[in-house]
């Protein structure tokens, strides 16, 4: 993994680096929590809301695979969203958050509004943006994270399955709080000094992924990696299960991938779960009660579903349900919900 330099967000000075997030007013959450009511219900599919949290730090600039004139991961990850997301372009809304703010080194700013809000048709809006955008500066994770969901939160309405999208290819850094003479360096390996904008900021970016994934908004994590290097999958795995959409049945939690054809597979595999995958129950059971959910008639097994956000009434079906139900041409999915209260 190549080095990658950076500092925090706060309002922070630290070596001449200013790191900062313009302050977001609170925005209004609008859902209205789902109740229990007992009987069969049919189950609504939601309008997909997708906002893209994309690195642009500077080692988005290195060649996506070693050696030939291979393209840069920032090229390779812009080639395949506008490969992957045509077929959605109608029925899902997505928007996108590029950081840092800007391309200057040891940049770790990041805007307080998204590079593009999202809705639907947006995808050549989005190949425009991602093509007229240089890689550049360090790697605020946390704080794009923080900034994208809120902006996604403050639309949520009880017709959409909401969901963040993280492609990043290292790990995150410009925390200027951490010691940079103990902590683990994101320079990479061998190296023996460490910028106060260079430490590895892990916990903190897992921490809040894992508050808004609390909420209901989960995050997809895919890494952008070199093949055969390890160095921060440790990190990555932990970020894509804090995110609550782990990679399931794979060596690895993230989405890992170290060409453009991983890259592509990724992605479909992301979206198609996000759009095809999602659906919403009007009735939820209570603590004591149960939930069976079924398609064409036929129940799931427990562990062909998920809770998305389950105050929302959002159920995110798994392996080959998903399989099914994307393929299908008109699915009919029902929760049958018992209430018994206590």
């Amino acid at each position: 993994m190549l080095s990658k330099s950076i500092v925090l967000p706060s309002l922070v000075l630290v070596s001449g680096c200013i790191g900062y997030r313009t302050p977001l007013n609170d925005l209004p959450v609008t859902d209205a929590g789902i109740t229990c009511a007992t009987g069969s219900f049919s189950m609504a599919h939601p309008k997909p809301t997708v906002m893209l949290v994309l690195d642009r730090s500077a080692s988005m600039a290195t060649a996506m695979e070693p050696g030939g004139n291979f393209p840069t991961r920032w090229y390779a990850l812009t080639s395949a969203l506008a490969s992957v997301l045509p077929p959605v372009d109608n029925t899902m809304a997505i928007g996108a958050l590029i950081f840092p703010a800007t391309a200057r080194a040891l940049e770790c700013s990041v805007a307080s509004v998204a590079n593009l809000r999202p809705a639907t048709g947006n995808v050549a809006a989005l190949t425009r943006l991602m093509n007229t955008t240089v890689p550049g500066g360090g790697t605020p994770t946390a704080i794009a994270i923080d900034t994208a969901a809120k902006l996604l939160l403050g639309m949520r309405t009880a017709t959409a399955a909401r969901a963040l999208v993280l492609a990043t290819d290292g790990g995150p850094n410009c925390n200027a709080g951490l010691n940079f003479a103990t902590c683990r360096c994101t320079n990479g390996p061998g190296v023996s000094t460490c910028g106060a904008s260079q430490c590895l900021d892990d916990t903190r970016t897992e921490q809040t992924i894992s508050e808004y994934q609390s909420q209901g908004l989960p995050t997809y994590v895919v890494g952008i990696q070199t093949k055969g290097d390890p160095e921060f999958s440790d990190v990555l795995d932990a970020m894509a299960v804090a995110g609550g959409r782990p990679q399931v049945g794979a060596g690895q939690s993230y989405y890992a991938a170290s060409s453009e054809a991983e890259l592509n597979a990724a992605l479909t595999t992301i979206r198609n779960q996000v759009g095809a995958c999602t659906y919403l129950t009007s009735s939820v059971p209570d603590q004591n009660g149960s939930i069976v959910v079924s398609v064409d008639g036929v129940p799931l097994a427990p562990d062909q579903w998920i809770w998305g956000n389950r105050s929302n009434g959002e159920i995110v079906l798994q392996g080959d349900a998903c399989q099914t139900v994307a393929t299908a041409k008109a699915p009919a999915l029902s929760a049958t919900v018992e209430c018994v209260g206590g």
